[in-house]
């Protein structure tokens, strides 16, 4: 008789979580593969089709043979237009300052695996984004949280960081606007953030996939608009997907200093090599037609702030929820722990866990950000499935049990 044994996993691998945020869209899926009507408030990504423009353009790649292996860095072309993306905001920067990515992920996967080892920390702002601290583990540092108050509205100061640090500390990622809060960072705390890191020999980890969505007149300060006291402090992250629905697309980038570039690239060229060819062209048409895609992002954008509105005026109305306004991104961020024990949850997992189940209602618990405390909503979904997803979450806590 054969005996078939599992392998042994690496110790960097033994104890890695999946995405919460994954597993939450693949028991929402499993359930409405099912034929149950799922109101999906777990969403990451825009519900919008990528511009008309942007997908001609990676048709036209294909028909024009831009199907081969590019440089290990992006295409020239491509990093030249993030380069000149980030001119317009203060950097002093060129193409060799610019490394491009599938997706923001790797751009920051690969700055952390260039920078940092065993018996560093990296700091982060709790809420974080769920991938950060897995990131840094990968790596073999260790995450070090800050904690942020809501009600500050979860902006993430120096303060705390002084607070919380130790002399382990060689870096810090922040994520302005944030995912899940919609924090954006102060431009004052900012600077000081980044004086921080300069005084202490660390690197700050800027990523700002959703530059492009704030609300209220709220203003995007990048880290790139620091450069030129910063330069080798500051490493940007971003990318394409959430600004140009192109989530599928998988295309990211870093800004840094060109020897933290090359050393990226050299890594990149071991793991995945180039970004695919295909979406670097479409990814160039939005960065380049500067017309069409600010006619996009101001069309997604009206509707988000009509939709914010709706949700989050409905989930501050719920008594026991306390609710912050998100100045960015497109998530809901609320307070709902004082519903725990109404609702027999131990925590957020409970929590969410029984809203799917029950409610039909799909969200992601915030102990996936560091804050079991809160439940993160999504609003990248139409006006109409908001309202009734929260008409069905109003309706499961009134219930009993």
């Amino acid at each position: 008789m054969e005996i078939v044994t599992a392998p042994r996993l690496s110790r960097r691998v033994a104890h890695l979580a999946p995405s919460p945020t994954a597993s939450v869209a693949k028991a929402a899926r499993a359930l409405a593969a099912s034929g149950v009507d799922v109101v999906d408030f777990g969403l990451g990504e825009p519900d919008f089709p990528t511009p008309d423009f942007v997908r001609k353009a990676g048709i036209a790649a294909i028909e024009n043979g831009h199907t081969k292996y590019t440089d290990n860095a992006g295409d020239p072309a491509l990093r030249d237009a993030i380069a000149a993306k980030y001119r317009g905001q203060g950097a002093v920067c060129a193409r060799e300052n610019v490394l491009v990515t599938a997706g923001a992920k790797q751009a920051v996967f690969n700055v952390c695996h260039a920078l940092f080892g065993e018996g560093d920390e990296v700091a982060m702002f709790a809420p974080y984004w769920v991938s950060f601290p897995e990131i840094v583990r990968l790596c073999g540092a260790a995450p070090l949280f800050v904690p942020t108050d809501s009600r500050s509205g979860w902006k993430p100061t120096a303060a705390a960081l002084e607070r919380a640090a130790s002399a382990r500390i060689r870096g810090v990622i922040l994520n302005s606007p944030c995912n899940p809060s919609g924090a954006v960072v102060d431009p004052e705390e900012l600077a000081r953030i980044l004086d921080w890191c300069a005084a202490r020999d660390a690197v700050l980890i800027f990523d700002e996939t959703y530059d492009h969505f704030l609300y209220e007149g709220k203003r995007h300060v990048s880290a790139a608009s620091l450069w030129p006291e910063h330069a080798e402090r500051a490493v940007v992250t971003g990318a394409a997907s959430k600004t140009y629905a192109m989530t599928g697309w998988r295309l990211g980038w870093a800004l840094a200093g060109k020897e933290l570039v090359a050393a990226m690239a050299s890594y990149q060229s071991h793991s995945t090599s180039n970004a695919s060819s295909i979406s670097q062209e479409a990814a160039r048409a939005a960065l380049t037609d500067v017309e069409r895609s600010e006619a996009s992002v101001s069309e997604m954008l009206a509707h988000y702030a009509r939709r914010r509105e709706l949700m989050i005026g409905r989930l501050a109305a719920i008594p026991g929820i306390e609710c912050v306004a998100p100045e960015g991104a497109f998530y809901a961020f609320p307070r709902v722990e004082a519903l725990y024990e109404r609702k027999k949850a131990a925590g957020s997992v409970e929590f969410c866990r029984r809203l799917l189940e029950e409610a039909h209602v799909a969200a992601v618990p915030g102990e996936a950000f560091g804050v079991d405390a809160c439940v993160r909503f999504s609003f990248a979904t139409s006006t109409g499935r908001i309202d009734e997803g929260l008409r069905r979450f109003e309706e499961w806590l009134g219930r009993k049990g």
